[in-house]
Order: C-alpha cells, then sequence, then structure tokens
C-alpha cells in the first residue's frame, strides 16, 4: 500500500469510528417513557396552576383528569 492510500484507509475508518459514536450518544440522549411523562406532568401541573390562577375552572377539571392518568401510567412502569 501507498502511504496515500494508507491516508485514505486511515481517514474512513475515523469517520466509520466517529459516526458510529456519534450514534451512540445520541441514543444515550432520547428521552425513555418515563422522562416523556414526567416533562408531561409537569406542563400540566404548570397550566394546571396558570388556569387555577385565571379562575379557568372547566380547564383545570381536564388537566386534572390527564394529570391523574399521567401519574397512573408513572405508577405502571
Amino acid at each position: 500500500m501507498t502511504d496515500k492510500q494508507i491516508e485514505q484507509l486511515a481517514q474512513r475508518v475515523a469517520k466509520l469510528i466517529i459516526n458510529n459514536l456519534h450514534e451512540g450518544l445520541i441514543a444515550d440522549f432520547e428521552p425513555d417513557e418515563e422522562e416523556d411523562l414526567l416533562a408531561e406532568l409537569a406542563k400540566c401541573m404548570t397550566l394546571l396552576d396558570k388556569y387555577l390562577k385565571a379562575e379557568e375552572y372547566e380547564k383545570c377539571e381536564v388537566l386534572k383528569n390527564k394529570i391523574k392518568t399521567i401519574e397512573k401510567k408513572l405508577k405502571n412502569l
């Protein structure tokens, strides 16, 4: 092999390794179901507080039911 061919091979191997590492890191940072549910729960609780302060009780009731559903799903994980 020539030096040029060795360099090309080394660059190709380096790219493959970097791509595989990058894909592995991305997979590690994908939120799981529990994290998604916790984020949704936090969002609902924040909205509930907002609607309570605004005295929008119908919206509060909907959110209250959604919060209960999310809490049940979290318990079953």
